[in-house]
């Protein structure tokens, strides 16, 4: 494990940017929060997913540390409007969100109405985009959550087309919240189907050093999980530091 890990992370600036660190509990307190923004601060992890009540707080306590706030739009079962998704996108970017991660209508795309879940995709992608023309801070990343689970191969396939074809810049694995989490399967499929330039981030289930690596290996260029800090510990454990 400790070869497999620091061929794939040679340093912990390698693994800590491509890690992000979620915290989406509805039963954590404020307090809670502010410890949560003090230890991915001090990781220095890419980014920190927070519900959309706690975005400004991230904004303030990362200001400095170069950790990106994210927040999930359409959480977590998709089926919310198109317009519900652009109003909480917009809220998101004015309270600092830098990165977003939309669930797919789910229901949507099962039904096979392919044209409402493209419609619902680039609706979010053009609030970005107009945030990015207006602001001009950088790019805002957006994911598309397809919730894997619920999918077919088939539906991996075409969701993750139909988010290419949106302008998304990513697609994602799983919310944590469905029938199961992410697996090196559904890695695999999914960036066989985007591509080698298109963004694929495996979450849910995450919880250990060696599910980050297989999931890196198969082809994720992200991992979302709550459990970062662990996972970054174990990491550091591999290194002889006497």
């Amino acid at each position: 494990m400790t070869d497999a890990a620091l061929e794939v992370f040679p340093t912990p600036g390698h693994f800590t940017r491509i890690i992000d660190s979620t915290m989406l509990k509805p039963e954590a307190s404020e307090n809670d929060y502010l410890e949560f923004f003090r230890e991915v601060a001090d990781a220095k992890f890419r980014c920190a997913f927070v519900p959309l009540y706690y975005v400004a707080m991230a904004r303030l306590e990362l200001a400095t540390s170069g950790v990106i706030p994210g927040a999930p739009i359409g959480f977590p079962f998709g089926f919310v409007s198109t317009d519900a998704k652009k109003n909480e996108a917009v809220l998101a970017l004015q309270y600092g969100a830098r990165e977003l991660d939309m669930v797919m209508n789910i229901s949507a795309l099962r039904s096979r109405r392919f044209d409402r879940v493209s419609e619902d995709i680039a609706a979010v992608v053009a609030m970005a985009r107009r945030f990015d023309a207006g602001r001009g801070e950088g790019h805002v990343v957006v994911k598309v959550i397809l919730e894997t689970g619920y999918l077919t191969d088939e539906q991996m396939r075409r969701a993750a087309g139909l988010a290419i074809e949106a302008g998304a810049d990513a697609v994602k694995t799983s919310t944590g919240f469905g029938p199961r989490g992410a697996s090196v399967e559904d890695i695999a499929l999914l960036r066989e189907a985007v591509g080698p330039g298109f963004g694929v981030k495996a979450s849910g289930g995450i919880r250990r050093l060696a599910d980050v690596v297989a999931m890196v290996k198969a082809g994720a260029s992200r991992i979302g999980t709550s459990s970062a800090i662990e996972i970054l510990q174990e990491y550091l454990g591999l290194y002889n530091w006497k």
